[in-house]
Parts: C-alpha cells; structure tokens; sequence
C-alpha cells in the first residue's frame, strides 16, 4: 500500500517521537512511502527555523526513511480540495504516486476524510487498522 506523510506527521515524529514516529516506522516496514520536494522542503524549513535542526541531521533522517520510498513530481495543478489551499500539494502527492491514504494531523486535511479514493487518517488511525501489523 503506498502512503503520503504530510509534513506535521514527520516534524513530530523526528522531534517528539511517539505515536507519529510508530506510524512512520510501520510504514517504513510494512507499506511504500510517497513524497514529494515540497514535502522534504516544509521539513527541513520547520525543524530549522521552530527547532533549530542543522540540515545533514534532517536529511540523515529522512534519508534513512526514504530509501526505499517513491518520489513524484507534482505542479500544482491540484486545486479546491482542502480547505486551506496550500495543502492542495498533499493530495496532489497522493494521487500522483497512487497512494490509498495519507496521514496526517492537520484538521484541514482530516475534515476531506476521502477524496479519489484516498483516505485521510490520523497516525493513531493509521496504527490501529486491523490488517496492519504494529512495530
């Protein structure tokens, strides 16, 4: 199954750990990570600027959980489908690279809860689907 992070999820994982870092994990494990340059650029720009992260440990990191991920393209085509239109991008990640969920703790992007067959969830949603076996 391929999975988009939006970039919240990632922030937290790297910075506070927890259940956003479990999801990250299992997804590592279990299913394809999808992403795109505007995802990894909202990382590296927060974890700088909020929590003062040099640049090589964050593409440490993300290296580590990207190594086996998929990255696509998008242009921005994607539009109206969140309520805050910058994270338009997100859906436009997902279905770009065929993804069926993305995870997310963004209240903009968990109120669509489905748009073309993906689905929003939350990284404890993500964690506790039945089929999917926990780290």
């Amino acid at each position: 199954m391929v999975v988009v992070f939006d970039s919240g999820v990632w922030i937290s994982a790297f910075q506070f750990a927890g259940i956003p870092l479990a999801a990250l994990k299992s997804a590592f494990v279990y299913d394809q990570i999808a992403y795109c340059d505007q995802i990894l650029a909202e990382i590296r720009a927060v974890l700088a600027r909020k929590f003062s992260w040099q640049d090589e440990e964050v593409r440490s990191l993300l290296e580590e959980y990207l190594s086996a991920g998929t990255r696509v393209e998008i242009n921005g085509s994607l539009h109206g489908i969140c309520r805050d239109r910058k994270d338009d991008f997100i859906f436009e990640c997902a279905t770009s690279a065929n993804a069926e969920i993305i995870v997310s703790g963004d209240r903009d992007l968990l109120i669509v809860r489905n748009c073309q067959n993906i689905r929003v969830l939350t990284p404890r949603q993500y964690l506790d689907r039945e089929q999917f076996p926990r780290l």
